[in-house]
């Protein structure tokens, strides 16, 4: 009757799906995917369908010119982490300064006591965590994820940058606000990388900002909003 009964329930598990294997993806497989998956058109169809959802920009009124993938995963990604950062270290400050040593959380007793066994050499992770903090902050201000040109006026612009580090802001701008910087063209490519990640490469009314020539839908959608040529592009 058990032998039955067994058979049973495995006739039923086969007939209505069920399975017993554990799902071989894992959340960090998932967050690789994420920030290394290709597509095989940055401007298709179902993508600009996708950007003009997520800003809440009319299709019928602007046409998407520019489109950087690495800068929309990477925006998520920080937005992410700074948060959580802020957190665990208020956390941290908090239990040192309020708390006995025994009573205080596990990761924050087993920190301090890695800090008192590493001594002053503790300055060095803290100075390389605080430049790491410290430069997302700043590639998250300057790199532009999105930017759209109105078809009536092709004079205005609405790019999508980071706010605060942790949000997506629309930002209007005229075609007489925007410039391009050159003076790193001439400098290595180390030095002219690190230049653009620390004073961008165009600069939007008073604020600098970081662009990706190739993320352009072409060459001339670029030249003509940082008014290189007068002619503007078809849209």
């Amino acid at each position: 009757m058990i032998t039955r009964c067994l058979l049973s329930i495995h006739s039923n598990s086969i007939s209505r799906g069920f399975s017993t294997s554990r799902p071989s993806s894992s959340i960090f497989e998932k967050i690789k995917s994420f920030l290394t998956s290709e597509e095989l058109d940055n401007f298709d169809a179902e993508n600009i369908q996708k950007a003009h959802k997520k800003d809440r920009v009319d299709e019928k009124e602007w046409t998407l010119i520019y489109r950087d993938v690495g800068a929309s995963r990477t925006f998520y990604m920080t937005a992410a982490f700074l948060p959580c950062f802020i957190a665990g270290s208020t956390v941290f400050a908090i239990d040192i300064n309020t708390n006995s040593p025994s009573n205080r959380f596990d990761f924050v007793q087993k920190l301090v006591t890695d800090a008192e066994e590493l001594g002053v050499l503790v300055a060095l992770p803290s100075i390389a965590l605080v430049f790491v903090v410290a430069f997302l902050i700043r590639v998250q201000q300057l790199r532009l994820i999105r930017i759209y040109q109105n078809k009536k006026d092709v004079e205005r612009f609405m790019a999508i940058r980071s706010k605060n580090a942790i949000i997506q802001h629309k930002q209007e701008f005229r075609r007489d606000e925007a410039a391009g910087f050159y003076f790193a063209d001439d400098q290595s490519d180390g030095a002219r990388v690190a230049i653009q990640f620390l004073f961008g490469n165009i600069q939007i009314g008073n604020r600098k900002f970081m662009i990706m020539d190739d993320m352009f839908r072409a060459n001339n959608y670029r030249s003509y909003m940082l008014n290189e040529t007068s002619v503007p592009p078809r849209l």
